[in-house]
């Protein structure tokens, strides 16, 4: 992976990655790692590189690649976005059918994805977090 990039390639890598976030839904439950164009750090060095290159002259721009750096959080390993997946089902199946107080999956397979779907969404927020603290100290 090349660690530095000239203004073009980190534009082209850039508006790659924005074609799909355009497309794609945000998810606490994550995004598969394999529908990103670039590797996830190859993509962060292009966020990088557009920001410290075009600081705030274009506020909106500025502030979508922020954002944009902030979603690589949501890419995770596909087969954890699939565990997480079948946990939200089951956690949203649990609260439609009982109290909110008294949400209990019925057995130890269903309470264990339930389990992994929360650590999921307990890693990706504190991902999003620690690249927001990332970004901001290259901006600062």
């Amino acid at each position: 992976m090349e660690s530095i990039l000239n203004i073009e390639q980190a534009e082209s890598i850039v508006g790659e990655y924005g074609k799909l976030l355009s497309g794609t839904e945000p998810s606490l439950y994550g995004i598969p790692l394999s529908q990103l164009p670039y590797e996830k750090e190859q993509i962060k060095i292009a966020i990088q590189t557009l920001i410290l290159a075009i600081g705030k002259e274009d506020q909106k721009i500025y502030d979508g690649l922020i954002q944009a750096y902030v979603y690589l959080a949501q890419f995770i390993e596909d087969e954890k976005v699939d565990i997480a997946e079948q946990g939200r089902i089951i956690l949203e199946k649990e609260v439609s059918t009982h109290d909110k107080e008294n949400v209990m999956p019925r057995n130890t397979d269903d309470l264990e994805l339930a389990n992994q779907a929360i650590q999921t969404i307990n890693r990706i927020k504190t991902d999003m977090e620690n690249l927001m603290s990332e970004i901001s100290l290259l901006i600062s």
